[in-house]
């Protein structure tokens, strides 16, 4: 009896860590989705009615609007509108993932890490087949911006590793960087909702997921996803 009352209390306590968990993620996501609506309320709606402003004051001929000079600030008004709302767009989801496949996208996620980073993120290849599940390559592609994230905001990394390779029937995506690490169990409410989100990714695709870390002895990340019945 005391065996099974055990059983019920842990099976309870894993329940309700799991609720836990999922209302904070639901939450977080629900905090993204407002910030993005902000984002397009309060600037990109704001800079079209700008540049709509602008526009009308120079099809009218007004004085105070030369139109060779508004259609310059017009023109270059849009070139800037169309960058942030590329950069908005691949945030929500990335089309690259759809165009070139999961190589090139982390490919192009460690540039871009480097370029706001200012930290070298070096990528290595191994036996990654051409073609890889849509649903493997989202989940492998946010762990690894989840990763890259934290590293940025956290790690004081002067450099960081990405590796991808094909590993007993799967994917197995590899994070690792020399920055200043944490303490898992000190630290886990700080950082706890990311590695969840990670997690949480990978079981849902019935993969495995490790994560290590020390103080000073930087983080290692080390997910792995069955690639199974739909590798092409």
């Amino acid at each position: 009896m005391a065996g099974s009352l055990t059983d019920i209390t842990e099976r309870k306590t894993a329940e309700e860590a799991g609720r836990d968990v999922s209302r904070r993620l639901i939450l977080a996501q629900e905090e993204e989705r407002a910030r993005l609506a902000r984002e397009l309320h309060d600037d990109v709606t704001q800079r079209l009615a700008r540049l709509a402003i602008d526009a009308a004051r120079a099809e009218q001929g007004r004085p105070d609007a030369p139109p060779g000079e508004t259609m310059r600030q017009v023109r270059e008004g849009l070139v800037h509108l169309s960058e942030d709302v590329h950069a908005l767009s691949y945030r929500l989801h990335p089309s690259i993932l759809e165009d070139l496949g999961l190589a090139e996208a982390l490919r192009v996620e460690c540039d871009r890490f480097h370029g706001v980073a200012s930290i070298p993120a070096r990528l290595e290849l191994r036996e990654v087949p051409e073609k890889v599940p849509p649903g493997v390559a989202i989940c492998l592609y946010r762990v690894a911006q989840e990763a890259l994230r934290n590293v940025n905001r956290h790690a004081r990394a002067r450099s960081v590793e990405v590796s991808l390779r094909g590993l007993d029937g799967g994917l197995q995506l590899a994070v690792r960087d020399d920055g200043a690490g944490f303490d898992p169990s000190a630290d886990r409410e700080k950082r706890s909702l990311g590695h969840a989100s990670m997690r949480e990714r990978i079981h849902l695709l019935q993969g495995e997921i490790d994560i290590e870390s020390a103080p000073g002895q930087g983080t290692t990340i080390v997910a792995w996803v069955p690639l199974g019945e739909e590798r092409a």
